[in-house]
């Protein structure tokens, strides 16, 4: 069980995103954003400070709501800068995604923050009116117009709403969806809600051979409950217990899927916790 002891919770005055900005990225925020270099990390700096002051506005008015704000506060990937990662884009599994949503199928990327892997996505030859974003709030997708410059170029559909309400943006996407994207998303429960959000997943999906979902977790050496985020339970995997979980979900659906899991020790999740790691995963359905 792990402890949680460095959790962020306040925005560093002296953040520099630059040794987050690789090569490949600068490389990416020049061609695609058109953001100069020499502006681009005060760009960047302009908003994340954007994005705390919008947390802490929301901490403020949900202050009587303590699960609902510490859901909003507890993110620590902006302080880190972590939507400079492109996460997707360093998965195994991402030329195979390219492929299919190349080639037309559609993409759902959940919890996507400032649709930064929808961006790369496109960046990299899929068509932006392929791919769609769902985000709990207005303000990260309109934040990422804003980073990314490409309001008026984007073509992809922000869904803006919770994921688990049944509305007719989401059902209309029932078994229409060849690649799900869940970076940093089904990780944030329980192990039964976590349950429910890969039985949503699937009934997203389309019945093809070769319907995937992606998935990054923030996983631990020794599952179990988190203890830094009483509010709001979150199970932590290993690899073993993750794929016990796709598993259960696989037999309650009576579908059959090809999961693999991979392990990645990264420093950010050392920050976090002493036991912290990345799990990296893909389910193919078979």
């Amino acid at each position: 069980m792990t402890k949680g002891s460095g959790y962020v919770r306040t925005w560093n005055e002296e953040a520099d995103p630059s040794k987050d900005l690789s090569n490949e990225t600068r490389k990416f925020l020049v061609e695609y954003a058109r953001i100069e270099p020499s502006t681009m990390e005060k760009h960047i700096i302009h908003i994340v400070s954007h994005i705390l002051a919008m947390i802490e506005k929301m901490i403020i008015l949900y202050h009587q709501q303590a699960k609902k704000a510490f859901e909003i506060e507890s993110y620590p990937c902006f302080q880190k800068f972590m939507f400079l990662h492109f996460d997707l884009y360093h998965s195994p599994s991402y030329q195979l995604v390219l492929k299919q949503v190349k080639s037309g199928d559609a993409f759902l990327d959940l919890g996507c923050g400032l649709g930064q892997d929808i961006r790369r996505l496109v960046y990299d030859g899929a068509p932006s009116e392929n791919l769609i974003g769902l985000e709990l709030r207005q303000a990260f997708v309109d934040l990422g117009h804003e980073l990314f410059q490409d309001k008026s170029d984007l073509k992809s559909k922000f869904l803006v709403q919770n994921f688990f309400v049944d509305t007719p943006e989401i059902t209309s996407l029932a078994k229409k969806v060849k690649v799900i994207n869940s970076g940093m998303f089904m990780h944030l429960w329980d192990w039964e809600k976590q349950i429910e959000v890969a039985k949503r997943m699937i009934s997203l999906l389309t019945p093809d051979k070769g319907a995937m979902i992606t998935g990054l977790h923030f996983g631990s050496r020794s599952a179990g409950m988190w203890e830094a985020v009483k509010e709001s339970p979150m199970f932590v995997h290993n690899p073993e217990t993750l794929k016990d979980l796709w598993g259960q979900c696989a037999q309650e659906t009576g579908t059959v899927w090809d999961f693999r899991c991979v392990v990645e020790e990264v420093d950010y999740c050392q920050d976090l916790d002493s036991e912290a790691c990345i799990l990296r995963w893909t389910a193919e359905r078979l």
